[in-house]
């Protein structure tokens, strides 16, 4: 499978280290726009211009989500082009042959994912092309589901809610720690037993806490304590969204 790869961020480093390790992956460039080098220390032909790419049966796109028609539409127009963007239409490519190849996961520089543990949503415009993008996966070492774009994009949504906004929290309950000399780690066990029970139960069985509880006392303490307005308003906003969506259920 001869694959182009485009885009050096934080996915496009993911995946070129997969790719590399992969011996049935023809891996015959890398699009990295603020290359130096021509070749890679594994051996890779690097350009940082888009009219120099070559050919090959895929060109995946792991480009920001604003430059995917803009990058997509320098390719080949008889090109088999995908994307691996969550909330991008596949319309955006211009190409006829068009796909996306979404990871739902996080990626960060200093983290390396083993993508055998990450589902792709594969998505395509023509049925012939649905075969190349499975296979793809399968040399990954992962699983894939076939999404429409609708799906896909509330699947993102749903990720956002689930890692972004998440980790955001956590940043907030971090900077509570360290204004009382409180280490993070503290939170670890907890943090542990909040994802691992969701393989046991549904999220809405899980939901513990004052607001639960409609524990008036403790949530007013909880208000006391916090300093910072945007902090203020987002416990008020999740307090009152529990108890809706718990009451909402009893009627």
């Amino acid at each position: 499978m001869k694959i182009i790869l485009l885009g050096a961020g934080k996915l496009g480093k993911q995946l070129y280290r997969a790719f590399v390790c992969s011996p049935e992956i023809d891996f015959v460039q890398w699009y990295d726009r603020s290359a130096k080098t021509k070749i890679s220390d594994e051996g890779i032909p690097i350009t940082s211009s888009l009219a120099e790419i070559q050919e090959a049966d895929l060109y995946l796109l792991a480009v920001s989500d604003d430059a995917i028609s803009e990058v997509a539409v320098k390719l080949p127009h008889t090109a088999f082009v995908a994307h691996t963007a969550g909330g991008v239409p596949i319309n955006d490519i211009p190409q006829k042959r068009k796909g996306v190849f979404y990871p739902l996961q996080s990626f960060s520089n200093n983290q390396e994912i083993d993508f055998s543990t990450v589902p792709f949503g594969i998505e395509v415009s023509i049925q012939e092309d649905q075969e190349l993008l499975i296979q793809l996966v399968s040399l990954l070492g992962a699983s894939c589901q076939l999404l429409s774009s609708g799906q896909r994009e509330t699947l993102h949504l749903a990720a956002v809610l689930v890692n972004n906004f998440t980790n955001h929290l956590l940043t907030q309950a971090a900077a509570l720690c360290r204004s009382q000399k409180l280490p993070f780690k503290l939170l670890q066990p907890l943090l542990l037993e909040t994802v691992q029970k969701q393989e046991k139960l549904t999220p809405r069985e899980a939901q513990t806490g004052p607001a639960l509880r409609k524990d008036q006392k403790t949530i007013n303490r909880h208000l006391k304590l916090i300093e910072n307005e945007n902090l203020e308003k987002i416990y008020k906003t999740l307090t009152a969204s529990i108890q809706k969506f718990y009451e909402n259920e009893k009627l």
